[in-house]
């Protein structure tokens, strides 16, 4: 049986002290922007890295920038985030992306409402794209028929199921995000308590998007495996997914938006994740490996 949140035993005033928490793995490119963005922030801030097993200069680079990091195999966001809460200093955390550079008043602006016991947990939605310039990073953008430069869509909405920023001892007491899980980790707490993230609407931050077809293959890869990731009719949903992602389908849809769009890389772009997403829908059916 699911432990119920006494949300009341959580909304009170606290002196914020403040854990930013970010998992890595192979993020060499952006953590180090990332972290400066974090120091030019306007409040002091405990930063923990947890390194989820890179295998490029992600350690080596948060070693010489001078934050704390912390070592693991590679299990996921969740038990990365999980192990970063165990080992924090702060009562209020904030979860940040490796890939994420922040604007200078984002955490105060997260945590102000939790700190005055107005809330639990807080989220964003000023989300932009930080490498516009990237025709793949274009492509995922209007593969997710978003508004130019966006991450989200323009319409925000009141609260969400995933946590930027939420009490330290709320986040331990209901056992943190799920670590048996891929996409979808970070909204767990949501599911099992129901309590809601408010949403910051001018909380600003920017996040990269995908860079080359390596990487769309990855992530769609990554998207196909965890199709799967729930245990109830896992054929169909693989299956379903499979065809809604095949290559025809994708192909008309990359064709479709890189006329209107006037972007060429589309249509690979496409071709590339269909391909993606079923190599990793299948081979998570067939090897039971959902997570990874």
């Amino acid at each position: 049986m699911e432990k119920q949140a006494d949300k009341q035993k959580y909304l009170s005033y606290i002196d914020p002290v403040v854990t930013v928490i970010i998992p890595a793995y192979n993020e060499e490119k952006s953590i180090g922007d990332c972290i400066h963005s974090l120091r030019k922030q306007d409040m002091p801030l405990d930063i923990i890295v947890v390194d989820d097993g890179s295998r490029d200069q992600t350690v080596a680079i948060c070693e010489t920038i001078g934050v704390r990091v912390f070592c693991q195999g590679h299990k996921g966001p969740g038990t990365a985030r999980n192990f970063g809460a165990r080992n924090s200093k702060g009562n209020i955390l904030v979860l940040v992306d490796a890939d994420m550079v922040l604007e200078p008043d984002y955490v105060t602006k997260l945590i102000t409402p939790i700190a005055r016991g107005e809330v639990i947990a807080t989220g964003h939605w000023d989300e932009q794209v930080l490498n516009w310039d990237n025709p793949w990073a274009r492509c995922q953008t209007y593969d997710l028929g978003l508004a130019d430069k966006q991450r989200q869509p323009l319409d925000a909405l009141e609260e969400e199921g995933v946590y930027r920023a939420v009490r330290k001892d709320f986040f331990l007491d209901f056992g943190g995000h799920s670590e048996d899980r891929g996409r979808g980790e970070d909204a767990s707490i949501f599911k099992r308590t129901k309590i809601m993230a408010k949403i910051i609407r001018n909380a600003g931050c920017h996040h990269r998007n995908l860079e080359n077809a390596r990487e769309v293959f990855i992530h769609s890869a990554w998207r196909g495996k965890n199709v799967a990731v729930e245990s109830s009719e896992r054929f169909r949903r693989t299956l379903t997914s499979i065809v809604y992602n095949n290559p025809v389908l994708r192909l008309a849809k990359g064709l479709i938006i890189g006329v209107k769009k006037k972007e060429p890389y589309m249509v690979i772009y496409e071709l590339v994740y269909s391909i993606g997403f079923s190599f990793g829908a299948v081979y998570a059916l067939i090897t039971k490996k959902y997570q990874q």
